[in-house]
């Protein structure tokens, strides 16, 4: 289909609803007519049909000066008193125009301008109110369908957004991590193999499991563990590591590696001189199924200019966009950073 053939169909479906409008018009009109004046269908002859075209006329200019003009123009800029103002000299139009057009059809036996005037208004005055309602109506619709629109475009904007940030977790956490794997085996380490083995079950997870939008909470905390028990395994025993899991509730479901970086990033910038007591704490309060809360503090290294900062990097950088993403308006982070500690806490409302 071309563009031309498109954009014709569209016209088309927008002069339909005014061409129906005026042909009802018409046949109303002319039932109104025989009814109000005294003679039946057959009476209707040429000068009567051209009279009540004339008549549907001007009713038509006084409905689109309202709809085109009065209605965008000041009513709905609220300047109210220059719409009133206007639309009584669009009506008072009308009204005198279809008077005296009608007098030269009708001569004498059209009735008095009082009585006339009067019908003519409530005429006008009915023609106005349903074509203004049938047009706010229609704006109606159209604001909802376009509201619709933009509401879609941004729910498939927010999914690219969230589908590209995820992406850049997996090379991000592998990069990490074959930095752990890469100093055991310069050390040549016992513990290398083992630490190969839960790696490869940790990608497993991010590689295939990893991939709803929410997964159940108790799935985040077996892989957090798993992490934590291979960082054990390079680090040594050096470092202690406390990870507390408050409450039980398997209800809650979290986007996949939403916490994964708050860890990482504990283990990255955690202190490595012995006599600094060096300790990370990892603490989750799942007790209620409409909030979760996560604590992660460590000891820290003192800054070397050059290097990440911990506030800085760009594992949370990410995990704060998605955050964004994902729990607008419904979640706290407070990160706090002394020059012997580091902390994050991060509570979601999952209401």
């Amino acid at each position: 289909m071309t563009i031309k053939r498109i954009s014709g169909i569209s016209k088309f479906h927008l002069i339909l609803p005014h061409i129906l409008f005026w042909f009802f018009s018409i046949v109303l009109f002319t039932v109104v007519l025989i009814y109000t004046r005294d003679f039946s269908f057959q009476d209707i002859d040429l000068q009567t049909a051209i009279n009540i075209l004339v008549t549907i006329f001007f009713l038509a200019v006084a409905v689109y000066i309202n709809l085109l003009w009065l209605l965008p123009g000041y009513f709905k800029k609220r300047k109210f008193f220059k719409f009133v103002i206007f639309q009584s000299a669009n009506i008072l139009l009308f009204i005198f125009l279809n008077y005296y057009t009608s007098l030269l059809f009708e001569g004498n036996g059209h009735p008095n301008f009082i009585s006339e005037a009067i019908a003519e208004f409530i005429l006008v005055l009915i023609f106005l109110v349903v074509s203004s309602l049938l047009q706010f109506v229609r704006d109606s619709f159209t604001l909802q369908d376009v509201e619709l629109k933009i509401r879609k475009a941004e729910q498939e904007q927010i999914k690219a957004e969230l589908k590209a940030l995820k992406a850049q977790i997996n090379p991000h956490f592998l990069f990490n991590t074959l930095n752990s794997l890469y100093s055991l085996t310069i050390d040549k380490s016992d513990k290398a193999p083992e630490l190969i083995l839960k790696l490869s079950e940790l990608l497993r997870y991010v590689i295939y499991e990893a991939k709803e939008d929410f997964e159940p909470i108790e799935k985040q905390i077996e892989f957090i563990k798993s992490y934590v028990y291979l960082e054990s395994l390079r680090v040594g025993d050096y470092l202690k590591v406390n990870f507390t899991v408050d409450g039980g509730e398997t209800s809650i479901k979290v986007a996949p590696l939403l916490f994964i970086v708050f860890v990482e990033n504990a283990f990255k910038h955690c202190s490595k001189q012995k006599e600094q007591n060096p300790y990370i704490s990892i603490y989750f309060d799942i007790r209620n199924s409409d909030r979760i809360r996560l604590l992660v503090e460590n000891t820290r290294e003192p800054e070397i200019k050059g290097l990440e900062s911990a506030k800085t990097g760009i594992g949370l950088r990410n995990v704060s966009k998605r955050l964004n993403l994902l729990y607008p308006g419904k979640y706290n982070l407070d990160i706090k950073e002394t020059d012997q500690k580091y902390s994050i806490d991060l509570t979601i409302s999952l209401q």
